[in-house]
Formats: C-alpha cells, structure tokens, sequence
C-alpha cells in the first residue's frame, strides 16, 4: 500500500525540481537585465556630468569658445561700441579667463580703466607697448609686450596666480596691491565696466 502511493506521486515529484529550477533562471535573468540596464544609466550619467562640470579645467578650451562663446561677443560688442582697438579679441580673453579661473570679464575692463580699452598706451621707441593695462608701468619704465594677445595671456595669468587662486576677488581689495594710488576711483572703474560687459544686449532692428 506504501509502495503503491510512492508510485502514484513520483511524477509530482519530479516536477517540483524541474519548476523550481525553471523559475529561478527566470528571476536570475531578469535581475541581470536590470543591473545591466541599471549599469548602463548611470554610465551615461557619468560621462554627461563630466562633460558639463565646473569649474573648468585649467588649460582646457571649451566647445563654447571654440564655437561662438556669448561671453566673448558681449566682450568685442563693448569694444565695437566704444571703438577699441581690442575689438575682435573677446575669444582670447575668454580662453585665458578659463585657463586661469578668473572672471572673464576682469582683463578687459581693466584695459577700459587703464587705457580707454587699448587706445591710450604707452609707446616704446615710436612702437606700441600693446600695454593696455597699465601693468609694471611706473614712471618712464614700461613693460611691452609683443601683441594684444600676449598682453591678454600675461595679464590673466597674473591676476589669477597673485589674486583669484589665493581668494582675493573683491576689486577694491585688487587695487591695493594692482594700482595703489587709486584711493577707490580704479575699483568703481573696473565694476562700471563689469557692469557694461555683462548688461550689454544687442540692438534690436
């Protein structure tokens, strides 16, 4: 009688395994195409945010400076309107802003408040200094530098090592050590021209 209800559910027996086995494959399956999609998420993620993550690298140019950066045509747009000599120039000083973490904007309003934006520079044996900024000017001594463009790079290289790298950024707190003498006039300058610089729109036709 033992014997014969063995016999009668030896079937079930063996299909309990096999349905056990059967459905476990099915939740491994569907738990490795989760973490895979899950995976694969997050990757994407990750390559987006290093893409788009500030503050910018130094000595990286940007795809917004290569391709058309709005900073640097506010920049050449204050220039066109005061008729600078530095006009076309805004993709350097945005470059070099970048290179060296500083406002993109500080290099150019200093050379509005030394030297009208480059029209006003001192001349070395009937040569232009390319010194638009009034930097290592004292008296009869003038530093000269080769092009604009050098100019741009040794200026902004200087205000990011001797200021912006040690947490100074307060203009005012700049003027002491840049020009001195200035007693808060160099300062009120430099914003009035940030103020241009950022607040400039186009004219509407």
């Amino acid at each position: 009688m033992q014997l014969h209800k063995i016999k009668k559910n030896l079937p079930l027996i063996l299909i309990l395994p096999a349905a056990w086995l059967s459905s476990f494959s099915l939740v491994l399956v569907f738990l490795i195409v989760v973490l895979f999609t899950s995976f694969d998420k997050t990757n994407h993620t990750y390559k987006y945010s290093i893409f788009s993550a500030k503050p910018l690298v130094l000595g990286i140019m940007t795809s917004s400076t290569q391709n058309g950066d709005p900073r640097a045509a506010k920049i050449d747009s204050v220039f066109r309107k005061y008729n600078c000599p530095l006009e076309g120039l805004g993709k350097v000083f945005v470059l070099e802003a970048d290179r060296n973490n500083i406002p993109y904007w500080i290099v150019a309003a200093i050379a509005f408040q030394e030297s009208s934006c480059g029209k006003q520079i001192p001349y070395v044996d009937d040569k232009p200094s390319y010194n638009a900024w009034g930097w290592a000017v004292y008296g009869d001594q003038v530093r000269t530098f080769e092009s604009w463009e050098n100019g741009i790079q040794v200026v902004s290289r200087y205000m990011g090592e001797r200021f912006f790298s040690r947490g100074v950024t307060d203009l005012c707190e700049i003027m002491k050590t840049y020009t001195p003498p200035s007693k808060g006039s160099w300062c009120k300058g430099v914003e009035f021209y940030q103020d241009e610089i950022h607040e400039f729109e186009s004219p509407k036709h």
